[in-house]
């Protein structure tokens, strides 16, 4: 390898560890602001004026239906939870489950 070509790579590695080291001192310092915002009683975001997040609200999603109603096609199950009251009426009937599949 050329004396130039080494250098270069040398060049290279140095900004990546300068880079690495910039990282890890914003990361230490930010770490230690935090904790002494905290033993103030404070946020970090509330001294720098940012908007707290707000809680995130969980979604609840909504099951894909896998039994249906013979009599009423609209009405159908996931397979989770408590038996809808037609699913009951079938199986005490003597259907089997696997009759109201989708």
């Amino acid at each position: 390898m050329h004396p130039l070509e080494v250098l270069q790579q040398l060049q290279v590695e140095v900004d990546a560890a300068i880079a690495a080291r910039r990282e890890q001192g914003c990361h230490a310092l930010l770490s230690e602001l935090n904790a002494l915002a905290r033993e103030k009683g404070f946020s970090l975001r509330e001294l720098l004026g940012e908007p707290e997040k707000p809680a995130k609200q969980k979604t609840k999603i909504k099951g894909v239906a896998r039994y249906s109603n013979p009599q009423d096609r609209n009405q159908t199950w996931t397979g989770h939870g408590r038996k809808p009251q037609w699913v009951v009426d079938f199986l005490s009937a003597g259907g089997l489950l696997d009759q109201l599949k989708i």
